[in-house]
């Protein structure tokens, strides 16, 4: 059994996504992240909230495109380096040795 992507993972997996096709729908992300559910809790809850990504229309079809914040974003995440010493101070009491 294979075990479960890290946070990190998905929302560069998300990202990357969107960036290679510029606008992608919500069926390609949805194929990302497995169900529905997931994507409500990515998607709405996450990326449009904190201004990652932008939603339009295009007919009958939900696009969705990063703004400049998911570009730094999505840069970072690809500069592991970075991402894992924000995590690390982000996470428990930062203690120096």
């Amino acid at each position: 059994m294979s075990r479960p992507r890290e946070p990190v993972d998905i929302a560069f997996e998300l990202l990357s996504a969107i960036e290679r096709s510029e606008r992608t729908t919500r069926w390609d992300l949805t194929k990302i992240l497995g169900n529905t559910r997931q994507v409500y809790r990515w998607i709405d809850n996450f990326l449009l909230k904190e201004k990652l990504v932008v939603e339009g229309k295009e007919g009958t079809t939900t696009v969705y495109s990063l703004t400049e914040n998911g570009r730094l974003l999505l840069k970072l995440l690809r500069n592991g380096v970075v991402v894992k010493s924000v995590l690390r101070l982000s996470g428990k009491r930062f203690r120096g040795r």
